[in-house]
């Protein structure tokens, strides 16, 4: 057979196994290449054709080979090493597809679609400058390209560059509004902003698109907790459990909210489902643990404060949170020892002195506590609890006077109403002493 009835006869073969790629017959597409490679092994468009009906079987490796021989046979072939650098990327190999991409780009300067996966494998990379200068390019070259604007948005975004990342998402969702990723990110962008209105209209959009999608519904969810509007976060978290009951976030994130509406029995019973997905995390024995105190099951929140210890030992809430459930099973030693352990990992925790001045109280140990009120005050001057509880230190001693000047601070900083301010009042009026608030 003569050469140009070789290279005639591989083109034949080439135009059928076109024709059952049109027809997604993908087995059959390669075995005409495969002959077309026969008949002519330097057919370098058959090795790439062979290599992208591999490359959409997810043969890489093989689809690699097919494009590693395509450009073997012809070295300025640009799409080829655009495919090879998109196989690379499907495999996660983002510097050889970085690679790739250069070369494409370097045989045709306006490739817009590499310009945009060279940067989006920079963004991998996180090459942050590299990749914003590939989509700026890929936007230039196409200016319709939402992707390029959705991705360079998400660079800006891991920059917390939060207002240009708005900008490209609005461009990216304008280019598509059914795209319901760029809303789920820009209302991100919005929370990191605190603009909680704006972020709560595009979950509600992402919604309207996709009905059950669990990040949106769980996104609001954590928009609507913000907003401390804890009964429409609820109904959202127990859409992302319908759903998904295997969903331990939406537990965790919903007995959060049952615990600050002060739904203290279902916040535990959130808390322990989550606990059955994951039994190492410390947070979540902690907000149990939390939620037994309010509800005074105080030995069972000393045993979930332990779990927490356990996993993260310098958890110095979890000893404050020990301590205070110590104090009501009147384990008072024990929980100066937790105070002092929660004030040793964290020296400006003001609470804790608080909390270790009342155990001194308790004690009839009055010095230690006025020292430890101080130091309370110290760390944070407009600590309400801070003066009042050492003007009952004071009083305690006998100190009217000092009692007085803590009492009058400690109404300046609370409300006038609380019923203990009403008492101090009452006791400042007996004594006949000032009231200068």
């Amino acid at each position: 057979m003569s050469g140009a009835k070789n290279l005639k006869e591989a083109e034949v073969w080439i135009d059928r196994g076109d024709e059952f790629v049109k027809n997604e017959v993908w087995d059959k597409a390669v075995e005409c290449y495969t002959r077309a490679i026969e008949i002519n092994p330097r057919a370098s468009f058959a090795y790439f054709k062979r290599g992208n009906v591999l490359a959409t079987l997810n043969s890489y490796k093989n689809a690699i080979t097919d494009f590693n021989n395509a450009i073997i046979l012809n070295d300025n072939f640009s799409f080829a090493y655009f495919k090879r650098g998109s196989v690379y990327l499907s495999i996660n190999q983002f510097q050889a597809a970085v690679d790739d991409f250069s070369k494409a780009i370097l045989l045709n300067p306006d490739f817009s679609f590499a310009h945009y996966k060279r940067g989006f494998c920079q963004m991998k990379l996180k090459n942050n400058a590299a990749a914003l200068a590939d989509f700026e390019i890929a936007i230039e070259q196409n200016p319709s390209y939402m992707l390029a604007y959705l991705n360079r948005a998400n660079v800006f975004f891991s920059m917390k560059e939060f207002e240009k990342a708005i900008e490209d998402y609005t461009r990216a969702i304008h280019l598509d509004p059914q795209q319901d990723n760029a809303l789920l990110s820009r209302g991100l962008a919005y929370g990191n902003l605190k603009k909680y209105k704006e972020a709560l209209s595009d979950y509600t959009r992402a919604i309207g698109l996709n009905p059950d999608s669990l990040l949106a519904h769980n996104y609001r969810g954590l928009i609507y907790s913000k907003m401390k509007k804890f009964e429409e976060a609820i109904q959202d978290y127990n859409k992302v459990i319908s759903i998904n009951p295997d969903a331990p976030d939406a537990y965790n994130n919903r007995g959060i909210a049952h615990f600050s509406l002060k739904m203290y029995k279902e916040a535990v019973e959130d808390y322990t489902k989550a606990i059955q997905f994951n039994n190492h995390s410390a947070s979540l024995y902690f907000n149990r643990a939390n939620c037994h105190y309010y509800l005074k099951n105080f030995v069972e929140a000393i045993v979930d404060f332990d779990k927490a210890l356990e996993i993260e030992p310098n958890l110095y809430s979890a000893f404050f949170g020990r301590a205070n459930c110590q104090m009501y099973i009147n384990q008072t030693k024990e929980a100066i020892k937790d105070f002092t352990k929660a004030i040793a990992i964290n020296q400006k925790f003001f609470q804790a002195y608080i909390g270790r001045g009342n155990a001194y109280m308790k004690m009839k140990f009055n010095k230690k506590a006025l020292e430890d009120f101080s130091l309370a005050i110290e760390i944070k001057p407009d600590s309400a609890l801070g003066y009042m509880n050492r003007g009952i230190a004071y009083r305690t001693e006998g100190k009217n006077e000092a009692a007085s000047r803590d009492f009058n601070q400690f109404l300046k900083l609370t409300p006038s109403n609380s019923s203990n301010a009403i008492q101090i009042k009452q006791w400042l009026k007996k004594n006949n002493l000032p009231i200068d608030a």
